[in-house]
């Protein structure tokens, strides 16, 4: 009886329990349910990118371009330009023209775009661009200046007329590469007694060195680049002794004719032309060609011709007069070159010195060893001292 009462407290109290802690267990709050993972948030779009340009745009300055580094010294931009460079020296990657204010001594190029770019001397005989010195020959030209080169000139005749019918045959001299895209400067050139105008061009004259043309002197100076574009005319000048017929040769009829049939800076060949184009023209001659020179061109035509060159003679010693007179005075001399034979002394290296330096005396806009220059030649009254002379004179005025 005693067992089943204490199963039976035993039972209850168990019963009880159960209901306390169920009791208990409802009390609690209900747990949350659980957090939903968060989502992984979305990477940023990227921005479209554009395809690049075929070629760098265009920069607020000027490239000034390191020919060493490839460097530009204002931004540090560098460009080997290995794309190379248009007809009009622009790099084809990066846009920028070269100057060509820079070119190598021995080959005249230019060492970033490769152009051809020629040597300026002044009368001190120095390049202005890269110090190169000029190959000037104060006496013989060696043995290659007298052979045919690979590039050989142009080298015609051509009659031109007169108002009144006259007949004039003129010889010209074009260089291989003459191009009407390029202005050249004009030489014109005036025979000595007893010569002809193809004297200057392609007519042979005979020396103690052969028989030789002036055209092949030509053909070298181009191919080594030693001076700008020129090209030569040379003409009958008999008339020239008898001012101004020789003045209006040149003013009504050569020169006109010259401006409309060639790429020169002489323009259309009009007053006003000639006069603006001065600078690119020069007239010379050999030994009566020079008295000429003094007598007739460098007192008549100073106005339409700012270079002169005169070689072995000249006898008019007040032309400096003439220089200096009211109608000359405003006009400045460019270059102004002379020569003489050292074996031509007695006969006309007295004179012609007395005519220089009366000229670089008096004339306040000639300066000896600026724009003016005397030139002594291992060599006598010939051929052989005229060559020389002419090659000096042409690396000298242009």
């Amino acid at each position: 009886m005693k067992k089943k009462s204490a199963l039976l407290f035993i039972t209850v109290l168990l019963g009880i329990v159960c209901v306390v802690l169920c009791a208990l267990r409802l009390s609690e709050p209900a747990p949350l349910p659980p957090e939903a993972p968060a989502e992984k948030a979305a990477a940023p779009a990227e921005a479209p990118q554009s395809p690049p340009s075929a070629a760098p745009e265009e920069t607020p300055h000027r490239h000034s371009f390191d020919p060493e580094t490839g460097a530009c010294s204002l931004c540090g931009f560098v460009c080997d330009h290995s794309a190379g460079f248009d007809a009009e020296h622009r790099c084809l990657s990066c846009r920028w023209q070269c100057t060509n204010r820079i070119h190598d001594r021995e080959t005249a190029l230019c060492p970033v775009c490769g152009e051809a770019f020629r040597h300026h001397f002044g009368m001190d005989g120095i390049c202005d661009v890269c110090g190169a010195e000029a190959p000037l020959c104060f006496s013989e030209l060696p043995d290659r200046y007298f052979e045919p080169s690979g590039h050989e000139g142009r080298h015609f005749r051509e009659i031109i007329t007169d108002a009144a019918g006259k007949e004039y045959e003129i010889a010209v001299w074009l260089p291989w590469d003459y191009s009407e895209d390029v202005k050249y400067n004009v030489v014109v050139l005036m025979h000595g007694d007893g010569g002809e105008a193809a004297d200057w061009t392609d007519e042979p004259e005979k020396t103690y060195r052969g028989e030789i043309e002036f055209r092949h002197v030509y053909d070298r100076i181009v191919e080594e680049r030693l001076c700008d574009p020129f090209l030569i005319v040379g003409i009958p000048n008999a008339g020239f002794k008898y001012p101004p017929a020789g003045e209006a040769f040149l003013r009504e009829l050569l020169l006109p004719h010259i401006a409309r049939h060639y790429s020169t800076y002489l323009g259309d060949g009009s007053p006003e032309a000639l006069r603006a184009g001065r600078e690119h023209l020069a007239v010379g001659g050999l030994s009566r060609g020079s008295m000429y020179t003094y007598s007739c061109v460098m007192p008549l035509c100073l106005d339409i011709v700012g270079n002169f060159c005169c070689f072995s003679n000249g006898d008019n010693n007040r032309v400096w007069a003439q220089l200096n007179s009211e109608q000359n005075k405003a006009w400045p001399i460019r270059s102004y070159v002379a020569s003489y034979g050292l074996e031509d002394e007695i006969q006309v290296g007295v004179a012609h010195r007395a005519v220089y330096r009366g000229i670089c005396t008096n004339v306040e806009r000639v300066t000896d060893g600026e724009n003016a220059r005397m030139l002594a030649i291992g060599a006598g009254h010939n051929f052989i001292m005229w060559t020389a002379s002419l090659y000096d004179a042409l690396l000298l005025m242009f």
